[in-house]
């Protein structure tokens, strides 16, 4: 008996399938449309015109065209924009580093020592509530309390430390990397939380049932867990300190003047704008050097759990 076999297989199955993944991919392209025009638009055209304006120089107030990489060398050769860099970079370093100092006590608080959920909450709300205050206030709340007739001074008068006010918390650079400190820290509390949430208790309870330290505990497990924390943490603080241009303003004075406060000034005072545009270019550059060292010790210093 011959059985006879019947081919499942359809002649035009092979354009239907063909169909169906063009459309899909109509689909996938309309969907990332968007986004790669948003990226486009103010991403990739801004700088764009940044690099463009930076070959150029101007002339009796109006910007000539030109493709020149003159006003990048002056950068790095002509003062005081080399000595501002300097300056900048030296108060963003310690702005990360005061940060960190501050805000890995208060994460392992956090972290470890808070037992109910309720009270880790509120510690966690006190941390981010001054975002919710305008930067401005923050900046000015800490000018009123270094000034000459300032809270500080006030106190040191009234226990007898000072018989007239002291003139050196203000205006200076002690001021703004007190200022920025105190107003980026949460970025650093929060960045260094997250690390040391994903230490495993287990792991903890387990060195300490083998005779481990407290000390040993924490220089062997929980810093080098934590550590992408830190440093994800210093590189944000740095960043945004090293950008600032209102905090040297409020309380930093003429002697505390930072890279964007040049920035500004060539904008609107100067009209230099091929210069203001080489000088963002370099701080762009630097952010995204930042971005990838940060990825960079990230990946070396994260420990495999």
């Amino acid at each position: 008996m011959m059985e006879t076999t019947v081919s499942l297989s359809r002649p035009d199955a092979a354009p239907t399938v063909r169909s169906a993944r063009r459309l899909e991919r109509r689909k996938m392209m309309l969907w990332l449309l968007p986004p790669i025009l948003w990226f486009g638009v103010f991403m990739i055209l801004p700088y764009a015109l940044l690099f463009y304006y930076s070959l150029g120089h101007t002339q009796d107030m109006r910007f000539i065209p030109g493709f020149s990489l003159h006003n990048f060398v002056r950068v790095f050769t002509t003062q005081p924009y080399l000595s501002v860099i300097i300056k900048s970079a030296r108060i963003g370093v310690m702005t990360s580093a005061l940060s960190a100092l501050v805000a890995y006590p208060l994460a392992f608080a956090l972290a470890f020592h808070v037992r109910t959920e309720r009270l880790r909450f509120i510690l966690y709300l006190l941390v981010i509530v001054p975002w919710w205050a305008s930067y401005l206030v923050k900046a000015y709340a800490w000018k009123t309390i270094l000034g000459t007739n300032g809270i500080l001074n006030l106190a040191l008068e009234g226990v007898g430390l000072t018989h007239a006010p002291v003139r050196l918390f203000l205006y200076n650079e002690f001021s703004v990397v007190l200022t920025l400190t105190y107003i980026f820290t949460p970025f650093a509390v929060l960045s260094i939380y997250a690390a040391l949430e994903r230490v495993p208790t287990s792991l903890i309870e387990a060195a300490r049932n083998l005779g481990a330290s407290g000390w040993e505990i924490f220089a062997r497990i929980v810093l080098p867990i934590s550590m992408p924390g830190v440093i994800a943490g210093a590189i944000i603080t740095f960043s945004l300190a090293f950008g600032d241009f209102v905090s040297p303003v409020l309380v930093g004075g003429a002697d505390s003047v930072m890279l964007s406060n040049v920035v500004i000034n060539l904008l609107g005072v100067a009209f230099d704008w091929p210069m203001a545009a080489a000088i963002g270019l370099v701080i762009i550059t630097l952010g995204l050097g930042l971005i990838t060292l940060s990825g960079w010790l990230e990946e070396k210093t994260q420990v495999r759990l």
